[in-house]
């Protein structure tokens, strides 16, 4: 009987671990697959990290850090080696802070500067991105929060049948343009060139920027302020400074007093100084990129010498910055196109940027199942699609979209009845889309033609969040 019971033991637990051994083996064969994309950058900028002597200066925070900042610039102004540890919001900033936290050493300095934006600003962590970047290292897990490893675990299946159904098909996503893992210097910096503002508006419409004290969690100040204690007791100096802000993307009523109770508040809550003046960082749409955080080549600059400034006269030392003021570059704001008519029989149009924008349909056109943007209307080129632009569609079943395309704003495909979303582009980085494109339509597919495409939209800046409702035409 104790042979019998000990053999029931043992194929009970072999039962319990087979899974796991089969999960862990497939996550073995997968990896790569993410290689190319910009999130794998992650395990680069934490072996520099952590192989980097001290003292050195650590920026922490998002994509505005990478797209934001010269690192070697900054090594020349104050004279350490910099470290640029931002890469991405929808990672989460806690996670930055998480990995980070071991690295930080006596005589190092740690620069706060995350987007301002409430999910930044707040514990958010995606687990699925996370183990996209990783692919593989699971050597950095050691420094995932704690408090995260359970959402890591449970994501852990659902990111190996991606990635699975990824190689299955042959694709290894490797993005064209500046959202790939080769766009990064050695310093972690986006070394891509970017002269130019190229949002149609010239800022993001679907993600103003808000900045009052709503959009900061509690639940973040307690983790920031740990962390921020945990450096302090190491050695290090912890400051708090601003990333690049958009002026023409805050959010409609932003006043010089609401700005200064944001800006206040933060002073009272951090266990930190706050060594930048907000203000300094809100700086004119030329010099920003395809986001309202995201700076071009001359915005890159100018930040770098408001960083590198602000960083020496926390420290006491008042000399000048070396760094030249670049000049701004030629006004972006574009022009509104005037139209003859407002209707061509299906959409009803209005100025948008130096084109136009579809924002309804003719009442002759809410029966259609099928529908299809035109390029252009009466010579106009048609950039954009408004929200509920086929408000009282009850019937419509599939939409066409092509190159010509953008900008999508929130609330754009809010039909109840859509099924498909066909795209008919091959760049992600050329259509900018809303976190909410579909409302609350939760099942409407995205049709993209080929393997290239689906690459490029599936791992998109704008476009990843919708990459489980993502599919190539057969």
């Amino acid at each position: 009987m104790a042979v019998k019971r000990f053999l029931v033991i043992l194929i009970s637990i072999a039962l319990l671990i087979t899974p796991v051994i089969a999960v862990l083996a497939a996550a073995g064969s997968v990896k790569g697959v993410y290689s190319h994309t910009f999130t794998a950058e992650l395990a680069d900028k934490y072996d520099l990290l952590y192989k980097t002597e001290s003292p050195k200066i650590v920026v922490v925070g998002g994509s505005s850090v990478c797209f934001g900042l010269d690192s070697a610039l900054l090594e020349q102004e104050t004279g350490r080696k910099a470290v640029d540890f931002g890469l991405y919001a929808t990672l989460g900033t806690k996670v930055m802070l998480d990995l980070s936290r071991r690295a930080i050493r006596s005589g190092d300095t740690v620069v706060i500067a995350p987007e301002l934006d409430s999910q930044t600003l707040s514990t958010y962590f995606n687990q699925g991105a996370v183990l996209e970047a990783l692919d593989g290292r699971y050597d950095m897990l050691r420094d995932i929060g704690s408090d995260n490893l359970g959402e890591v675990a449970g994501g852990f299946l659902t990111y190996v049948s991606k990635a699975s159904s990824l190689k299955r098909q042959g694709i290894a996503p490797d993005p064209s343009g500046i959202y790939n893992r080769s766009s990064f210097n050695e310093y972690g910096d986006i070394s891509y060139p970017r002269e130019t503002n190229v949002m149609t508006l010239g800022y993001d419409a679907n993600r103003p920027v808000d900045l009052s004290p709503d959009i900061v969690s509690d639940d973040f100040i307690t983790v920031l302020n740990d962390y921020i204690d945990y450096c302090t007791s190491k050695g290090a100096d912890v400051w708090f400074s601003f990333c690049p802000i958009n002026k023409s993307g805050l959010k409609e009523g932003t006043t010089d007093d609401s700005i200064y109770a944001f800006f206040s508040y933060l002073t009272e809550k951090l266990h930190c100084r706050v060594i930048s003046d907000i203000n300094d960082y809100i700086l004119p749409q030329e010099l920003f990129y395809d986001t309202n955080f995201h700076l071009n080549d001359t915005g890159v600059r100018l930040r770098t010498q408001l960083l590198s400034r602000d960083i020496l006269r926390a420290e006491g030392n008042n000399r000048a910055v070396a760094i030249d003021t670049p000049a701004t570059p030629a006004d972006t704001t574009p022009e509104p196109t005037p139209i003859r008519n407002d209707s061509d029989g299906t959409y009803i149009y209005k100025p948008f940027g130096k084109g136009l924008a579809v924002i309804g349909t003719t009442d002759a056109a809410k029966t259609m199942t099928e529908a299809e943007i035109p390029r252009e209307f009466s010579g106009t080129p048609v950039y954009a699609i408004l929200a509920n632009a086929f408000s009282g569609c009850t019937s419509l079943r599939e939409v066409t979209i092509h190159d010509n395309i953008t900008f999508i704003e929130n609330d754009a495909f809010a039909i109840p009845t859509l099924q498909k979303l066909f795209i008919d582009a091959n760049d992600a980085e050329q259509i900018e889309a809303g976190d909410t494109i579909f409302g609350s339509n939760l099942t409407a597919v995205i049709c993209l033609p080929d393997a290239e495409s689906f690459e490029s939209f599936v791992t998109g800046y704008w476009w990843s969040e919708y990459s489980g409702r993502m599919t190539i035409l057969k």
